[in-house]
């Protein structure tokens, strides 16, 4: 996992914050991005895509075991 976040200012003078999330089972498979108007929404928002990546690769195994379950019980005969 990498995380990138840096402040910058509105026209009008407000600031606020960027934030870059790098995640996946290489570190960089999945790229999420946003604002935030403080420091604690950031890393809430980090938090909250880096649970919905997770959740999303978590639901892919399950499967991919699932169809190797239902594969080896088709082919016994090669075991």
């Amino acid at each position: 996992m990498k995380i990138n976040i840096s402040n910058h200012f509105s026209p009008e003078g407000q600031e606020y914050y960027r934030w870059e999330l790098w995640d996946g089972p290489n570190d960089s498979s999945e790229h999420a991005r946003g604002y935030a108007v403080d420091l604690i929404t950031a890393f809430s928002k980090l938090m909250e895509w880096r649970e919905r990546i997770n959740a999303d690769y978590a639901v892919e195994v399950a499967k991919d075991l699932e169809t190797l379950k239902e594969f080896t019980k088709a082919n016994e005969s090669n075991c």
